[in-house]
């Protein structure tokens, strides 16, 4: 211990601290740089919402936006499958300041590029690639989860302008955003097209835009526009069509059946018929019908559901059904056409009928019904060759039998008669049956016989009676020579006209001239009768100069 003792006491110094070395700057402003960008990112940060889609076609993690007019909003930051791998999920994290994208109605889709009847749209997508669309709802709920369109909805909420039902039994080529027209220009489209909950039509959804919304009224018809309205019947040819893109997209169009009656604004979501074309839709409508009855023995071929009956040159109505029948007693088949009539179409001639009526005490379809005693009966008839339209046409016959006519005002039942073809097809039977019953072998038995007799004769005039007849006139010739030849000697020779050779010439001239007269007769008798040859002359007059 005492060797420990001579030790000498340490010393302790206490050392200053000196500056912190460089180096830790640089983690340092690691620290500080991102803390600062958390802080950031969580100040930016909006909602993480869930959205599901049928096909994850076009979408990435971390490299597709969430774009809100074309305005980046959010980023997509998984995509996954569902538990039962029928859909995906993308998880979707928004901007703070696009936290209101989150409502419970907003609507989701992703853009790509697409090509249909109404266009092509997403175009750009090809260059910057897919990315999902909203269109923000209006409600103040937010949501977590969202079920994302297959496609783009056809009209935005941003759009203004207002929307509008229509209902109707067949879209034809009409689809979302098929055109909306007024006066053959676009004023708006179609922003949903599906069929109806309860199956029996379609229910389409159109937006009309601003200002153009404020013409449809309550006195409003929409038709549809789609592809060529095209007619042809008895008035000729005609060729409807509100532009060349309703020929292939389809569109619809409306307007006012009287635009001197304009009726009152229509409210949002207003629901219309839409009629199947323009005549249709500005047809006035009919308030009053009557059930018509008619039942044919006749084929009826090119008749059916829809068929048209017409009255003095006006469409009253048309078939609604066809009951084909058979009669028991007379063995014979028959067909029940049952229809509807609108005999307000008729306008004053209806108005004067049901004034009359009233002064009898009688309903307008009871004098209706009272016009089957006065002869009037239903037709088929051909309204034009070229299409073989048949149409029923209700007309006058003033010598058709008596009917006993039921008054009553819930049945039209009208007593029918063939026309038309049918009634041509009879008549030409009747005239070929006619034509059968003539004779016609007979005949040419008759005409063969007659023939040969003929020919029989004329050989007989050849052989005998012309050879002979042609002497005698060489004959007469001869002595009509001489006797001028005499004559000329006596003229010269005979100094007294009243000598008796001079009287014997002239009555040898005057036999002579007879009897030329007689032969020329005869052969001109001959030449109209020859038969007189074989049969001799009938009991006519004889030739004219005979004696």
């Amino acid at each position: 211990m005492s060797e420990l003792g001579d030790l000498p006491v340490p010393e302790v110094r206490r050392h200053k601290r000196g500056r912190p070395s460089a180096v830790w700057i640089v983690p340092i402003l690691a620290i500080v740089a991102g803390g600062g960008l958390a802080i950031r990112t969580y100040l930016r940060a909006g909602p993480t919402i869930h959205i599901t889609f049928d096909t994850a076609d076009g979408l990435e993690a971390g490299k597709r936006d969430v774009r809100y007019k074309n305005v980046p909003v959010g980023k997509v930051d998984s995509v996954e499958l569902t538990d039962d791998n029928q859909h995906i999920v993308a998880t979707v994290k928004l901007d703070r300041g696009a936290a209101s994208l989150a409502a419970s109605d907003s609507k989701f889709w992703v853009e790509r590029p697409r090509v249909g009847i109404g266009g092509v749209t997403g175009l750009s997508t090809l260059i910057s690639g897919a990315y999902i669309g909203v269109d923000v709802g209006a409600s103040t709920d937010t949501a977590k989860e969202f079920t994302g369109l297959e496609k783009p909805p056809g009209v935005t909420r941003d759009e203004h302008g207002r929307r509008f039902q229509l209902v109707t039994s067949d879209a034809g080529s009409l689809a979302v955003r098929s055109p909306v027209y007024l006066h053959r220009q676009q004023v708006g489209s179609i922003s949903e097209l599906e069929l109806a909950p309860d199956g029996h039509g379609i229910a389409i959804e159109v937006f009309i835009d601003d200002p153009y919304a404020k013409d449809v009224t309550d006195r409003t018809v929409f038709w549809n526009a789609s592809g060529l309205d095209v007619t042809l019947d008895a008035t000729g040819l005609r060729l409807e069509t509100q532009s060349l893109a309703t020929v292939v997209a389809g569109g619809i169009a409306f307007g006012l059946r009287d635009p001197a009656e304009p009726g009152a604004l229509a409210a949002e979501n207003t629901k219309f018929t839409l009629f199947e074309d323009r005549g249709h839709a500005l047809a006035r409508p009919d308030t009053e019908q009557i059930k018509v009855g008619m039942r044919f023995h006749q084929p009826l071929r090119g008749v059916g559901v829809g068929t048209v009956i017409d009255l003095e040159g006006i469409r009253i109505g048309g078939i609604t059904e066809v009951k084909p029948g058979y009669d028991e007693t007379k063995h014979e088949f028959f067909t029940d056409l049952v229809g509807i009539a609108y005999p307000e179409r008729l306008g004053d001639a209806y108005k004067t009928l049901t004034a009359e009526g009233v002064k009898l005490g009688k309903t307008g379809p009871q004098m209706l019904q009272g016009l089957v005693g006065r002869g009037l009966r239903a037709q088929i008839r051909s309204g034009n060759l070229i299409t073989g339209q048949i149409f029923i046409a209700l007309v006058w016959e003033p010598n058709a039998p008596v009917v006993k006519v039921d008054d009553s005002d819930q049945l039209w039942a009208i007593p029918t008669e063939k026309g038309g073809t049918d009634q041509i097809q009879d008549e030409v039977a009747s005239i070929v049956a006619k034509i059968d019953r003539i004779p016609f072998d007979a005949i040419g038995n008759d005409v063969h016989d007659t023939t040969r007799a003929a020919t029989a004769l004329l050989g007989h005039l050849d052989r005998d009676i012309v050879p002979d007849a042609k002497q005698l006139f060489a004959r007469a010739d001869a002595a009509m020579d001489a006797l001028r030849a005499g004559l000329a000697a006596l003229r010269d020779n005979v100094a007294m006209p009243d000598s008796a050779l001079q009287q014997s010439a002239r009555t040898a001239l005057e036999q002579v001239e007879r009897t030329a007269f007689s032969l020329r007769s005869l052969a001109d008798y001959l030449q109209h009768h020859p038969e007189s040859i074989v049969r001799g002359r009938a009991g006519g007059p004889a030739p004219k100069g005979t004696p």
